[in-house]
Order: structure tokens, then C-alpha cells, then sequence
């Protein structure tokens, strides 16, 4: 499949579009919820977004983290990674993980880390064969706050 595409930084006007793979994605977030992930991300200045473009429609979407590490000190992670079903295989991720690098490398970051549910068995293909390695697995534990609010 030949696809062409463009990588900017997400903006607002993107919101819908982006909701949309998240949607997609498997996850259930209203556009209120992904308005609000949206402006927190473009205004941190630890995060970035990018969306990938094809016929002035978003296919997909990268956000990284620059990251507190003991090991390291700092790491850039990709903490989301969506490319529409219709146009996977066809270089999109890849682009999208080549501005995450760019970016990193920009802000003096020597290591990208990624993290992959265990369901998304697509994407444990896809990091090694960009040259990313598998280095742990890693149960995740949750617990509710009361009275926090966020």
C-alpha cells in the first residue's frame, strides 16, 4: 500500500480526528475527556504530540514523554502510538516514531522506551522489527485515590 503522509504536531484543530483513534484504539474517552488529555499535552513541556496526515485526514497520532529515569536520569517514552486500521503497514508508525526520535534527540535524550499491552500482539512485531528491544515484562497495578481529583 502506498499512502502518502505528513507529520506535524497536534493542535486542537485535530481534537475530533485524534478522539477518533483513540476511540478506535479501544479505549472510551468523550470529547470532553480527550479535549482536556489534549490541551494538557500542549501545554506541558515534557510532552509532544504529532498527528500523521493523508489526505488532509489525521491516520494516526504519536505522543511522547520526557521522562524522570533512575537509570538514565532522563528517557523519552511513547506513552501512545495509534495508526487507523486502513492504512497500517503502510509506514505510518514508523514515521511517527521517527519524530518521536527526532524530538528526543533534539532534547539531548539518549533512549526511547515504549510500553505495549500483552493484547496488542500487532505491535510486538512492529518495535523490534524499528529496531526497539524487549527487555521486560511488567504487571500493572491501579488504585483509586478517594477525594482526588484528577
Amino acid at each position: 500500500m502506498n499512502v502518502e503522509v505528513s507529520i506535524t504536531e497536534g493542535r486542537t484543530e485535530h481534537l475530533s480526528e485524534i478522539r477518533g483513534l483513540i476511540l478506535e484504539w479501544g479505549y472510551s474517552v468523550n470529547e470532553s475527556q480527550a479535549r482536556e488529555w489534549l490541551m494538557a499535552l500542549l501545554e506541558s513541556p515534557s510532552h509532544q504530540i504529532w498527528v500523521a496526515i493523508s489526505d488532509a485526514a489525521v491516520v494516526g497520532w504519536a505522543v511522547a514523554e520526557r521522562r524522570i529515569s533512575i537509570r538514565e536520569l532522563f528517557t523519552s517514552e511513547i506513552t501512545g502510538l495509534v495508526v487507523s486500521a486502513n492504512v497500517r503497514r503502510a509506514g505510518v508508525g514508523r514515521l511517527l516514531v521517527q519524530a518521536v526520535e527526532d524530538w528526543s534527540r533534539a532534547k539531548g535524550l539518549s533512549r526511547v522506551v515504549v510500553r505495549s499491552n500483552v493484547s496488542r500482539s500487532e505491535s510486538h512485531g512492529f518495535y523490534p522489527s524499528i529496531g526497539f528491544e524487549h527487555t521486560k515484562t511488567t504487571h500493572v497495578y491501579v488504585k483509586d485515590l478517594d477525594g482526588a481529583t484528577q
